[in-house]
Order: C-alpha cells, then structure tokens, then sequence
C-alpha cells in the first residue's frame, strides 16, 4: 500500500488564553488515502474545525500554537514548511470549503474576479484566462448561464448558489485535497442534498480527496469512505462508514447515531410525549478536564477504570479503531460481552 496523501500523527493545538492553556486537538492522528473522502464527526467544540485549520496552517496566532505532531501531505510535513512554500499549497493543491458563504466572499466584488484569483495566483494566468476559467468553473458546480452571473455580486445570488461559487473557488485549481467545513449547515435540505451529490460527482472525475468535516451523521453515510469520531479533542472510534452505522463502537458513537430522527426512533416521555434520543450532560470544558475518560460524565458503560486513566485509541478489527475499556477483550453490545 503506498504512502497516503495526508497523514495526521499525534496532532496537539492549543490555544493560550487567560485561563491557562486549552488543548482543542489533543494528540490525534489518521490518514486520508487518494481519491478517499474521510468524514470526521461530534459535536460543536470537539475540534473539528481547529484540525482543518491546523492543516491549513489557519490558526489565528496568538493566542492558536500547533504544539507538537506532523501533519504530512504527500510526504511534506506543513507544521514545519515555510509559509512562503505553504502559500504556494494553499488553493492550489490543498483547498477549503468555509461555513457560511456569505462570509467567505468578498462581497464587493465580483463572484468572477474571486474566482479567478487562484488561478492567476498559482497559475499565472491572465486576466482574460482566469475569467474564462471563472466561467467554466460555474458551469462545473451546475451555476445557470454563467457568462452573465460570472459578473454578479455575492448578494445577487441564493444562498445555494453562493456556496456552489465558494465550491467553485476552491476548485479552480483542481486541488489533491479539499477540506470541507460544514459546508451545507446553512443550507435547505433539498441545497444540501444537491451539494453532497456535487461534492461526489467532483471527487470522481477531479480525482480528488475530501476531508468533510460536519456534525451530521446522515451526511457522512451520504458521501464518506471512512469515519473519524472526536469528542472534547480527541478521537474515540475510527472505522469504515458502513461498520460505523451497522455497529458503532464507542457509547458516544451510539448515542450520535440514536439521536438522528427516524422511523420508530422516538420514545415516550414519563409525560407520554414523544421524545428523541438524546445524550445525557455536556461536553466537558477542555480547560478543565476530568481525570481519565473524558465522555465518562455522559457514558452508560462507565466503570470506576474510566475514572483512573484515559482509555487509548486501540483496534477492534482489521480497519476499526475505538478509545473505550469496554472493548477490552471483545465487542460489548447494549453493555454486555459479545
């Protein structure tokens, strides 16, 4: 098997602030194959954001530091890269999908001029090839009559067009890698069902790898190869995307998953309302973790080891990592040995 395109090893980011120092990703690693899109998943605050940035070397500093780790993209490790040389990478071999469109564009300029600019960044191309490039590029993302909205100002368009042109920005130069930061939160279902089937359509015929990053579950079984769960900075199960939703590992992958509304998935309440899933508790504040597992306030396997030590990222398979004492030994399932 060769080398992948991006490897991540025990990546630490920390942020300084006047509380001490908080550690949003705490030593996590994982790989991204050519051609593969790796979903990475949890809840607001577990550090999903803060790894892409960290792979786009993005953090604000201060008070944002990579504290120790490798992030390698084919073969280079970026923590340690100029940043003259990592420039160069950026929009052109590795691009990024942000949140909210109407906050990545520029919205005194024209769509076409923003577009253009990778490419005669990277390029070297002219003004009249980068506009030509623009307008391919909007047709690419199913932008109708193009030649006239390449002209158009970020407030002349929906929203599901303003995220198919930060798409189309950050496919301009047809990337190995493109990270995608919850790229269809803000979006209708009917928008973020055309995304997702974009995003995939693109892959396959750019060749290209998809770090997708988002809180949405019924997302990753759409359009991922591979899951990566995080919870409060660290991951707690790694495994391919079908394995994930037939049998997830972790108690915090398992509340996730019971917490999507569906058929049958609500239950009644002591009131006799109907009540979905939910899991118990909050996050932990990172600035002040409790001792060992960090989910045990929340956990329903919870035992008086998870309180002494932090469980480590450790396989279960061929392919399935999961950081959980329970898996010691065996599968657990509802909490009993397989």
């Amino acid at each position: 098997m060769g080398e992948p395109l991006l490897r991540v090893e025990d990546l630490v980011t920390a942020f300084h602030t006047d509380e001490g120092t908080i550690r949003a990703v705490d030593g996590i690693s994982f790989e991204l194959a050519e051609k593969q899109t790796l979903g990475v998943v949890g809840e607001s605050g577990c550090g999903k954001s803060v790894t892409s940035l960290s792979i786009m070397r993005l953090l604000p500093s201060p008070p944002g530091e990579i504290e120790r780790g490798a992030i390698r993209f084919r073969g280079r490790d970026l923590v340690t890269l100029p940043e003259r040389e990592m420039r160069a990478l950026r929009g052109n071999e590795i691009s990024m999908i942000f949140q909210e469109p109407m906050s990545s564009l520029n919205p005194v300029q024209r769509i076409g001029k923003q577009i253009g600019e990778a490419v005669r960044q990277h390029r070297g191309a002219s003004a009249k090839e980068a506009r030509a490039r623009a307008i391919e590029m909007l047709s690419l993302v199913g932008i109708p009559a193009p030649e006239k909205r390449v002209d158009a100002f970020p407030h002349e368009l929906s929203g599901g067009m303003r995220q198919r042109v930060v798409i189309a920005i950050a496919l301009a130069c047809e990337p190995k890698l493109l990270i995608a930061d919850e790229p269809t939160t803000a979006l209708d279902v009917t928008i973020q069902a055309q995304i997702l089937e974009l995003l995939g359509e693109l892959s396959a015929r750019l060749g290209m790898s998809i770090l997708f990053i988002t809180h949405d579950l019924g997302v990753v079984a759409e359009l991922t190869d591979e899951v990566v769960v995080m919870y409060a900075g660290k991951i707690v199960e790694r495994a391919p995307t079908a394995e994930l939703f037939a049998e997830p590992a972790h108690p915090y992958t398992r509340g996730l998953l019971a917490s999507i509304p569906g058929y049958g998935a609500a239950e009644r309440s002591a009131s006799g309302r109907l009540r979905l899933p939910t899991i118990a508790g909050m996050v932990p504040d990172l600035s002040r973790l409790p001792r060992g597992c960090r989910y045990q306030d929340r956990c329903p396997l919870v035992r008086e080891r998870c309180r002494e030590s932090e469980p480590p990222l450790a396989p279960i398979g061929a392919r399935r990592d999961v950081a959980c004492f329970a898996h010691e030994g065996g599968p657990y399932r509802d909490g009993a040995r397989a």
